[in-house]
Formats: structure tokens, C-alpha cells, sequence
């Protein structure tokens, strides 16, 4: 199923239905107010994943899950939005960059290695010409 771009708040009420039916949802609306709520469960109702009742002044008054919104969250756990275009764009660029700097850095890494083999070899040489006496 195609993932939607929903809101917090429609996030938020879609996960207390579907933990309705198994735990407590106490504390699950704190900080969504009432004109939230009912317009958030208007699109989830609009997009077929829950089914709800309303009183004649629009306000919520029930709502469950549907099979699709159930569906939708067995695929989508997280809730998590589509990533758009230039979010997966700017990511990439990131990522390459990235490799970039990494590349880089194993470059220099690999440079001081030879270095220090470079100037061990030298240390060793000194140090057998020493030993054997050969100054």
C-alpha cells in the first residue's frame, strides 16, 4: 500500500485506534485539541482507514479502525511520511559526500602508513648498522 503523508495528529489517532482494541489509551490526545481531532479523523475517514461517527455539531463521537487503515499500519508500523524528491536528492548528495570525506581520509590514512614504514625501515637499517659496527 502506498505510503500518504498524514499529520501528527492524524498519526496520532490512527495509533490510539489500533491500540484501542489491545491497551489503554489514556494520554494518547494530550496536546491535540478537540478541532484537531475531528478534522484529523475527517481524513482518515476520507482515505478509508477508520470508520466514524460524528454528532450534528461535526464533533467526533466514535471511531474504529477499518481493514484498510489496519492493513496501512501492519505495512507502515511507524507511521513514518513518504520522503519527497529533494529529501531523497539532498540524502544522497549527503551520502556521497560522505564517501567523499571518507575516501579522503583512507587516502591520508594510507599515505602515513607508508611513512611510518618508510622511516621504520630507515630506524632499522641505523640501528643494524650500529649493532654490526659498521661506522
Amino acid at each position: 500500500m502506498k505510503r500518504m503523508d498524514l499529520s501528527e495528529a492524524e498519526k496520532k489517532l490512527l495509533g490510539a485506534l489500533s491500540i484501542s482494541q489491545y491497551g489503554d489509551t489514556s494520554n494518547v490526545f494530550d496536546g491535540i485539541s478537540k478541532v484537531e481531532l475531528n478534522a484529523a479523523s475527517r481524513r482518515l475517514k476520507e482515505l478509508g482507514f477508520i470508520q466514524a461517527q460524528y454528532n450534528e455539531g461535526s464533533n467526533l463521537v466514535a471511531a474504529r479502525i477499518s481493514d484498510e487503515g489496519a492493513v496501512y499500519l501492519k505495512e507502515n508500523p511507524n507511521l513514518e511520511n513518504p520522503i519527497d524528491n529533494e529529501d531523497l536528492k539532498r540524502l544522497q548528495k549527503d551520502e556521497l559526500e560522505y564517501k567523499k570525506r571518507i575516501r579522503k581520509q583512507e587516502s591520508i590514512i594510507r599515505l602515513w602508513k607508508l611513512l611510518n614504514i618508510v622511516v621504520s625501515a630507515i630506524g632499522l637499517i641505523g640501528w643494524l648498522l650500529y649493532f654490526f659496527k659498521i661506522f
